[in-house]
């Protein structure tokens, strides 16, 4: 070999020619051009028996070599190491990571061509400029279980430098891939590397307890470093619980709690204290250990965990309790001898259904068991340790007896319908919406932990269940979110028996609608916990988003009646001023917007169109009503534009009414009536609206005639004729006063004659207290106020009549006119009926 290839850079021994002589091994890192060499060289004559190469230039392979029989099959393996070989990183780039191949001697009568085996995978390092496989020593056997194990050095290996040093076990099929212990260094890379782990030694039992040591140098830091093997402890433990299947229904137990006592079910109960217990679950562990160069009596720390996949999850209740603590661990020192298997047993049971709401899953019930770490040390201060290859912990699984047939596998067939109270919202509004839904369970089998999910739309709020209708199921419900994503879980029973079928309705408000999307959807689903057929399918519930523009239109008319003829108004030739034109008349129209997007409006005024609701009855008997059917009309339209939310537009309408045309038309009413529209032209929005929003305003305002002293309208000549027929009735009563005035009874008789005549009621008073002064008097007064007061008509004849009327007592009596003056009441006083309404 060249000098300039390093032969000898590295060298260990071993027998890989069969002939029971030991060989020679040489590393040459820098031969072969670079890519590094392994040399075998035979023990007797020193001829090369075989040569292995690297596989990456600069890798410096053969750095370091190492022989130890690794699988136990009584023949040598080669480690070589090659510190320097490069990985790509996650960015493409090169990084020095380190490899360790290994090489496993096959027998004599098994070998191919090849005589050594080259194992994969390879062993890499992980740390960046580490320099992993810089040392390789043998250990021998650490952990007692018949299979050499190595120490590997990455020198310039963890978070500051401080050097590592792994630990990886043999087994039948070469090295483990990963280690089973990684020692790291005491001192941090100063300005010169602690290089911990440059050199390694090892396969020496110095402390005399049976178990090989190692010895770690760091030269950075001028220290070697003696880590003693501590005892190794292989264990045996087992769990049993038993029966596995437990029936809620069963309650042969009773759990005492404060001063109470409920009765459960049991999987163990103290014979002692329930002496009548039946059907009892024994839950049991044991636990042996044994190894070499152990202590006579070994202290465990056991741990029992009921139920242990929900101690994992946050929150959730645990259905089994231990009996005599009542809580769901327990903790127990447990001390076995070595070679010994020690046993123990305890009591638990499971909580009220009402407690917990899976019944599905399996309760697991978990064995964790450690050495005592306050055992006592040996002499050189180290206590026995598990073996790391040893399972500490054991797990076994009851079920919960389950109405679903021999197999406890209960298959529901679950159904969901929605239906709402709308199929649209509005862009701006709250938009309440009610979805009511029948689910129902038409499988063989419950479903168990069923729940109404439904995903909310971003634009959605949930308000709560609908209580207004006793027909429907008042359920419990969750409002959760989870990425991002908000939903709402209602139970729907656990189980949801087969044949369930129920009705409920839940509130929801769509306050947050955008343009960007013309429709809005929510999705609901029935979801259980079972393995078979556990959901429904999703049904969708479609909501399409609609533009609406939400204006209030109102209208008022200053002064609400006109009344003719005007106040201090005069007809004139010539209009001087705008009073001459006549009374004036304001409409008012206010245009107010509510919804949060601004519609463009178009307002247009007036038009004339009669609305009798808002003129009084009477006056509209005779109403000639100006609309545009029989009279000319105007108009005036006028663009508001944007109109902000809660802002209003305001348009006045000023006018005055043309007195001198309605003079003409005396004791004639009319109505004016302003009709204002509005239209919303456009709206700025992505959606169109499917009909443009409009609406409109009637305004009215009666033109009314005064009149001074009648209600109605009376032509002249009755008026005339009326004052005629007053005189001639006062005169002809004058003449009968006249002819009787010396015959008072006489007088009075005729005169209740002439009074029944006349439609008058006279009531007669007692003929005891007959006193005709009252009559006489009466008749002078009236006489002397009918030549006082000269009446024109009727009415001011009977006013004078009431007035003389009223000086009389009324012990005597009293008269008015039958008609049309009398009441219903007198009217049934009259005696005879026919004669008072004659």
């Amino acid at each position: 070999m060249s000098v300039l290839w390093s032969t000898g850079y590295s060298i260990a021994v071993g027998e890989f020619s069969g002939d029971q002589v030991e060989d020679f091994v040489a590393g040459v890192p820098k031969g072969l051009k670079l890519y590094g060499l392994v040399s075998i060289l035979n023990g007797t004559d020193l001829k090369t028996i075989m040569n292995f190469t690297g596989e990456q230039i600069g890798s410096y392979f053969g750095y370091t070599v190492a022989t130890t029989d690794l699988n136990s099959d009584g023949l040598t393996d080669l480690l070589v190491g090659a510190p320097m070989f490069m990985m790509r990183g996650s960015d493409g780039r090169l990084e020095e990571m380190g490899r360790v191949y290994v090489y496993l001697q096959r027998d004599l009568l098994q070998r191919d061509a090849q005589q050594l085996e080259l194992l994969l995978p390879h062993l890499t390092g992980s740390q960046v400029m580490g320099r992993f496989g810089s040392t390789i020593a043998p250990l021998g056997d650490l952990n007692q279980d018949g299979f050499n194990d190595v120490a590997i050095s990455c020198p310039f290996g963890g978070e500051d430098q401080q050097g590592l040093v792994y630990i990886f076990n043999g087994f039948s099929e070469g090295l483990k891939e990963k280690p089973s212990q990684v020692i790291s260094g005491q001192w941090a890379a100063g300005s010169v590397p602690a290089s911990f782990g440059f050199s390694l030694r090892g396969n020496k039992d110095l402390d005399m307890n049976g178990y090989p040591d190692l010895i770690v140098g760091a030269f950075g830091v001028n220290k070697a470093v003696l880590y003693r093997s501590r005892p190794i402890v292989n264990t045996s433990a087992s769990l049993t619980v038993s029966p596995t299947m437990i029936n809620p229904e069963e309650k042969n137990c009773i759990v005492t709690s404060g001063n109470s006592s409920v009765p459960r079910f049991l999987w163990m109960c103290f014979s002692h204290n329930f002496p009548s217990v039946q059907h009892s679950v024994n839950l049991s562990f044991c636990i042996s250990a044994e190894g070499k160069h152990l202590p006579d009596v070994l202290d465990f720390q056991v741990e029992v965990q009921l139920d242990s996949n929900k101690h994992k999850q946050k929150g959730a209740v645990r259905r089994a309790l231990f009996l005599d603590s009542q809580l769901p661990s327990l903790q127990r020192s447990v001390r076995v001898r070595h070679g010994e298997r020690v046993c123990n047993n305890t009591k638990i049971y499971l909580r009220d259904e009402k407690d917990f709401r899976d019944k599905l899953s399996s309760i697991y019930v978990a064995l964790n068991f450690s050495l005592d770490p306050k055992a006592a040390a040996d002499s050189h201060g180290l206590r026995p340790i598990l073996n790391y290859q040893t399972t500490n912990v054991i797990e076994q699984k009851a079920q919960i007896l389950l109405d679903c047939g021999e197999d406890n596998i209960c298959v529901p067939d679950l159904k969901l319908a929605v239906q709402g109270n709308r199929k649209e919202v509005y862009l701006g509004d709250d938009n309440s919406l009610t979805l009511t839904f029948n689910a129902r369970n038409e499988g063989e089998g419950g479903a168990y932990e069923a729940e109404l999910y439904v995903v909310l739309p971003p634009e959605a709020d949930y308000s709560g269940i609908a209580r207004n209708n006793e027909s429907l199921t008042q359920l419990t419900c969750s409002y959760e979110t989870e990425n991002q994503t908000r939903y709402l879980s209602c139970d729907l029973g656990n189980p949801m028996k087969s044949g369930t079928s129920l009705w409920a309705g839940l509130r929801f408000t769509v306050p947050r609608l955008k343009d960007t999307h013309k429709t809005v959807q929510f999705e609901m689903q029935i979801r259980s916990k079972n393995e078979n057929n556990s959901h429904s399918e999703v049904v969708p519930y479609k909501l399409e988003v609609e533009v609406q523009a939400d204006v209030i239109l109102q209208g008022v008319s200053r002064p609400d009646k006109v009344f003719f003829p005007p106040v201090n108004w005069k007809l004139t030739k010539n209009y001087e001023v705008e009073q001459d034109v006549g009374p004036p008349v304001e409409h008012i129209f206010e245009l107010q917007r509510t919804s949060t997007e601004p519609p463009i409006l178009a307002l247009k005024a007036p038009e004339h169109h009669v609305e009798r609701r808002d003129v009084n009855k009477n006056q509209l008997a005779h109403l000639t009503n100006l609309s545009c059917s029989n009279t000319e009309c105007w108009a005036l339209q006028c663009t508001v534009g944007i109109l902000e939310k809660g802002t209003t537009a305001i348009l006045k309408v000023r006018s005055r009414v043309w007195a001198e045309t309605f003079t003409e038309r005396a004791y004639k009413h009319y109505v004016l009536e302003c009709l204002a529209q509005y239209s919303v032209e456009k709206m700025p929005y992505a959606i169109a609206p499917k009909h443009a929003p409009s609406g409109h305003k009637k305004v009215v305002t009666p033109l009314v005639w005064n009149k001074p002293d009648i209600e109605n309208s009376v032509p002249l000549w009755i008026i005339i004729l009326a004052i005629l027929a007053g005189l001639l009735l006062l005169a002809l009563l004058i003449y009968v006063l006249y002819k009787h005035d010396n015959d008072p009874k006489h007088t009075a008789r005729a005169t209740k004659e002439w009074l029944r005549k006349k439609h008058f009621k006279v009531l007669e008073w007692p003929s005891q207290s007959l006193d005709l002064n009252p009559i006489e008097n009466l008749w002078r007064g009236l006489k002397v106020r009918v030549a006082q007061r000269q009446p024109q008509n009727i009415t001011a004849l009977e006013e004078i009549c009431m007035e003389e009327w009223a000086k009389i007592p009324a012990t005597f009596g009293f008269f008015k006119r039958s008609l049309p003056y009398g009441t219903a009441m007198e009217k049934a006083q009259l005696k005879p009926q026919a004669a008072s309404e004659a």
